[in-house]
């Protein structure tokens, strides 16, 4: 682990924990306010790293929705990850607009979810 202190005009502080499983590498950041101990900035980041590490799936929550795009330009392709943020579908809809591909999801399981551009 890396640790680095840097005096800075900000309002709050943050911290980023990288989880590297092979073929996927995900980045998990904790981002504080000015109210907010970074105590609890790096609790919140840790609890969302042991999530991460029990899922059965590679790809997790917030790197979903960042995966549609390129696979949609692609034309082909899919992952498997967990059940699709609001955020994820909302990205699926607004793609699908502007391109000429759509997605499918299929649910493999309770927080197995596959998706498919085709």
């Amino acid at each position: 682990m890396t640790t680095a202190e840097i005096d800075a005009r900000c309002p709050g502080n943050y911290m980023t924990i990288e989880l590297d499983s092979g073929q996927v590498t995900e980045l998990i950041t904790g981002f504080g306010q000015i109210t907010v101990k970074a105590e609890h900035v790096a609790d919140q980041a840790v609890e969302a790293a042991k999530r991460d590490t029990l899922r059965k799936v590679p790809v997790g929550e917030h790197l979903a929705d960042q995966l549609l795009l390129p696979l949609a330009l692609a034309g082909e392709g899919g992952f498997r990850t967990l059940p699709l943020s609001r955020h994820s579908t909302t990205n699926m809809e607004i793609i699908q607009t502007f391109l000429d591909t759509w997605f499918t999801t299929t649910q493999h399981g309770r927080l197995d979810w596959e998706v498919t551009v085709g």
